[in-house]
């Protein structure tokens, strides 16, 4: 089967099994007495006998999807997802047990430090080593020789054995290869986290410019944020399957459901205070970055909170009030909404209240974000909550809060200026 020219990657009910073996110990008592040196008879004993059973563990399992040319893929997920095995896949390091991945053009990877450098030959010789491996002219190599030598600054060690190197050198030497060596499909592994920050930018940067020029990138990260700036696409593994294909936003946000626990009738919280402390039994926030069917109307923070009257707190039942408060990650207040002080209070419905707050296009920067709940009732603090949900905002939309280049900082000032030649009225030196 031939790719089209619009694709570059195409998976087809993609499979990786594994056979694990468990021992199992298995007790016997048909083995013949132990005689001591003196003679004499040892009792029978039950002796331990190991038995193999093997389990077959799906790594991968059913995927199929299409990668686009010039396509910057994001493939997230927690650890054990099925991340590695797919790229070895790619990478056509192992066999898939099922399935089919085709794959367009020369392949690029750098999947964990070490991968494709051999110990004992320089870094100039492991370069044309790889550039051999793939194909390349010795000539085309050398055009390209010095490049690869400057993004990985390791001019001074070019002609020492990479066994000598540090973790950090191999990594910006083996990216440099990787990205350099003219791959139509760059594949790229978690391994960056050993640079620099420094470094980790050249990276993103270089993997820009390969999906501008139409090269394609599969990149795997933890790092939310590189995936949501880097990527124009990502996949969700769990569990061996692809949980979300979608925008990188939307997929953040369907990675850390699956890394937060699961929601149920109790509410989790950091503390909790109050005269009633047992009213609120859930609360959940959720940032929405695109138009969808929940928020249609653009970039939105949706926060859900209900409860019901126990026995000890069906007294307080009029003029009730939601307090809920946004933190930063670090723990300081950003800010505080009060529901029922400017509208109408909160009502309960057969002794029970289910409420949705949304806050259009919230004014916050990229980050991690904490929600406080406190339930009042003239002035007096029904059942309190600290830290019981968690929002994350993986790319800011509120051009307000947003400063044209990263280096400026992340707050834009607003300021006056006034010619000092020109008495201002009310100033006074």
């Amino acid at each position: 089967m031939t790719l089209p020219d619009s694709l570059s990657i195409r998976v087809r009910g993609l499979g990786k099994s594994y056979q694990i073996n468990h021992l199992q110990n298995q007790e016997v008592s048909d083995r013949p007495a132990l005689e001591s040196g003196s003679g004499s008879i040892w009792p029978w004993k039950r002796l331990p006998r190991q038995r193999l059973n093997q389990e077959t563990f799906w790594a991968l399992r059913d995927l199929s999807f299409d990668v686009k040319s010039g396509q910057v893929l994001g493939i997230i997920g927690r650890n054990g997802a099925g991340k590695s095995t797919f790229l070895k896949i790619l990478s056509r390091i192992i066999e898939p047990t099922q399935g089919l991945a085709e794959i367009r053009g020369r392949v690029g990877s750098l999947l964990e430090v070490g991968t494709g450098f051999h110990p004992e030959l320089t870094g100039r010789e492991n370069i044309y080593l790889n550039g051999t491996l793939l194909g390349m002219r010795r000539k085309q190599i050398s055009a390209i020789f010095d490049e690869i030598v400057e993004f990985a600054e390791v001019a001074r060690f070019i002609d020492t054995p990479v066994k000598r190197y540090s973790s950090g050198m191999y990594v910006r030497l083996a990216f440099a290869v990787a990205a350099h060596l003219q791959p139509d499909v760059l594949i790229i592994d978690e391994v960056l986290s050993v640079g620099d920050a420094v470094f980790q930018e050249k990276c993103l940067g270089r993997m820009q410019s390969l999906g501008s020029t139409g090269r394609t990138v599969i990149f795997v990260s933890h790092n939310m944020e590189a995936v949501a700036a880097l990527c124009d696409r990502a996949i969700v593994l769990h569990e061996g399957k692809i949980f979300f294909d979608g925008s990188p936003q939307d997929a953040a946000d369907a990675y850390y459901g699956l890394c937060s626990p699961a929601q149920n009738s109790q509410v989790d919280y950091r503390e909790r205070g109050g005269s009633c402390p047992d009213v609120i039994n859930r609360v959940t926030s959720h940032y929405h970055a695109g138009n969808s069917e929940a928020v249609p109307n653009g970039p939105a923070l949706l926060i859900s909170i209900s409860g019901a009257l126990t026995e000890h707190s069906s007294g307080y039942c009029n003029n009730l009030k939601l307090a809920i408060g946004i933190n930063q990650e670090d723990g300081g207040r950003l800010a505080t909404y009060i529901a029922g002080e400017d509208d109408e209070p909160i009502a309960f419905d057969q002794d029970a209240f289910d409420y949705v707050f949304r806050i259009q296009d919230p004014p916050f920067l990229p980050g991690t974000y904490s929600v406080d709940v406190s339930l009042i009732s003239r002035g007096e603090t029904i059942d309190s909550l600290q830290r019981c949900s968690s929002f994350r905002i993986a790319q800011s939309t509120a051009s307000s809060y947003q400063a044209p280049d990263p280096g400026w900082g992340a707050v834009r000032l607003t300021c006056s200026g006034y010619n000092t030649s020109i008495e201002q009225p009310g100033i006074k030196e």
